[in-house]
């Protein structure tokens, strides 16, 4: 069976365990940031991968990493919008849940946690809407998501980001296409935290 391989691997010119070029994992990269996109991985699933994409060696470890993924996507998402409004209460989400592409939060008083680790994405840019007089914004995303945060809270502080960069701009060490996460706050009182939580 080996032989067979090296044969094969002789004929097309590639040994069948030769490493890997940087062209070929950003190939792989850019197809699993695409599946992230088409909701196809969940934000854990895709980090893990990502991550593996830059440290494998051979051409069968790298096609692993892709090889349960359909040839072709699921074609464009439809534009949705969740809302959640509520006078006085927040808005919870955590473990394998489906984020739609803008979801908004109206409320007097209570804040918004989203922990986006086992979150499937509808689109590979995504966005979370805050409007409140107080309340505060948390999420916890997995590494090599882009963040991008946007507006902010009257007297509260600014955005505190842990792990990460400052408010108004990407933040992180992601790729420009990964997947994204976009926060708007508009508040009296308030604040956004993402966590990023280590390997």
């Amino acid at each position: 069976m080996a032989d067979n391989r090296e044969m094969a691997g002789r004929a097309s010119g590639t040994a069948p365990d030769a490493t890997v070029s940087d062209a070929e994992r950003d190939a792989v990269v850019t197809r699993l940031n695409r599946a992230c996109g088409e909701g196809l991985l969940s934000l854990t699933e895709y980090s893990d991968r990502v991550q593996e994409a830059r440290v494998v060696r051979t051409r069968p470890e790298l096609d692993r990493l892709v090889d349960d993924l359909p040839a072709s996507g699921r074609g464009t998402p439809e534009v949705r919008t969740e809302w959640h409004v509520v006078p006085v209460g927040g808005l919870r989400r955590h473990g394998r849940w489906h984020m739609d592409r803008h979801l908004v939060s109206l409320t007097v008083l209570g804040g918004t946690h989203l922990d986006l680790r086992d979150a499937e994405l509808a689109a590979p840019e995504v966005t979370v809407t805050k409007v409140s007089v107080f309340g505060r914004v948390t999420v916890c995303v997995p590494r090599g998501v882009r963040v991008v945060l946007e507006g902010g809270s009257l007297l509260g502080l600014p955005a505190g980001l842990i792990g990460r960069g400052g408010a108004g701009r990407a933040c992180g060490d992601a790729a420009p296409d990964a997947p994204t996460l976009r926060i708007r706050t508009f508040s009296l009182l308030g604040g956004v935290t993402v966590q990023t939580p280590g390997p």
